[in-house]
């Protein structure tokens, strides 16, 4: 039975991704943090549920003794993200932002690559469209999955002797709690603003709301995600990268060919809310 860690599989994502590769017949070794979401993972077949705060460095340390010999893989998938705009920004929300998106990621790599070098296993990082494209008031959320993307570029290769296969999965919205929650969330940022930074970004504040409110209902089914992810796990060819609809490629092909002046433009456009007629 092939055996797999997937990290931040209390909900969202993680927990279909989970769900997905105990139904295959994985042997999963899921992380989260809540006691309720580690019980219910608990009761899925061949399942372990495995109490793990990601950026608590001396649990990374222990994590291999909770898990078998060999690994097959591990699912980078745990996450969050930091709205606003880089100057509204604390440091405190940056570095957090940074520190589990990137640092606990690559910790979490670490950690387990032993285990992975004796089974010839796979290395896939939940990265998103953001770290292909920056958009207004997504600029600490897009520098965490542009380093994503770096870091799991340089792995691919350096990994290379051993056969160990890395791959990117870049989703745009996807229909889970983490999106239906969007606004809410986002209207929490902006009330923790500066006045000042909500005066001065107000029509872009206002812009970005509408934005995910029309992102949300265009959000896809989370099976895209699943089917990339067990994709790149068990195929003799996974691929580096997956982009999964076509609204994706369409914007990243736009964003590649356009001259970054009129790219800019678009998107400072399409986030910005115009004034009504007077």
């Amino acid at each position: 039975m092939p055996s797999v860690l997937v990290t931040g599989a209390g909900r969202g994502i993680g927990l279909a991704i989970t769900e997905h590769l105990s139904g295959q017949g994985w042997d999963v070794y899921a992380t989260a943090r809540s006691d309720a979401a580690l019980r219910s993972l608990d009761r899925l077949p061949h399942v372990h549920a495995v109490p793990l705060d990601i950026t608590d460095r001396s649990a990374i340390a222990g994590l291999p003794d909770h898990l078998p010999a060999e690994l097959n893989g591990v699912v980078n998938n745990a996450g969050v993200l930091v709205n606003g705009p880089v100057e509204g920004l604390t440091l405190d929300d940056l570095s957090r932002q940074l520190d589990i998106n990137v640092t606990a990621q690559i910790g979490m790599t670490q950690a387990v690559l032993p285990k992975l070098r004796e089974a010839r296993g796979r290395v896939v990082f939940m990265s998103s469209l953001s770290g292909l494209i920056t958009t207004p008031g997504t600029g600490a959320y897009s520098a965490s999955k542009y380093a994503i993307e770096s870091l799991a570029d340089a792995l691919r290769m350096e990994l290379r002797p051993w056969q160990i296969r890395v791959s990117l999965i870049e989703p745009g919205p996807i229909r889970t709690d983490m999106w239906g929650d969007m606004l809410d969330d986002y209207d929490r940022m902006t009330a923790h603003l500066a006045e000042q930074h909500r005066e001065l970004y107000a029509s872009h504040l206002a812009g970005n709301r509408k934005l995910l409110a029309r992102l949300q209902k265009l959000a896809s089914d989370p099976k895209k995600v699943v089917k990339a992810v067990n994709h790149a796990l068990t195929s003799s060819h996974p691929k580096r990268r997956y982009l999964l609809d076509s609204l994706s490629r369409a914007q990243k092909a736009f964003v590649s060919l356009a001259p970054t002046a009129i790219s800019d433009a678009v998107l400072a456009g399409a986030t910005t809310s115009k004034p009504g007629p007077r």
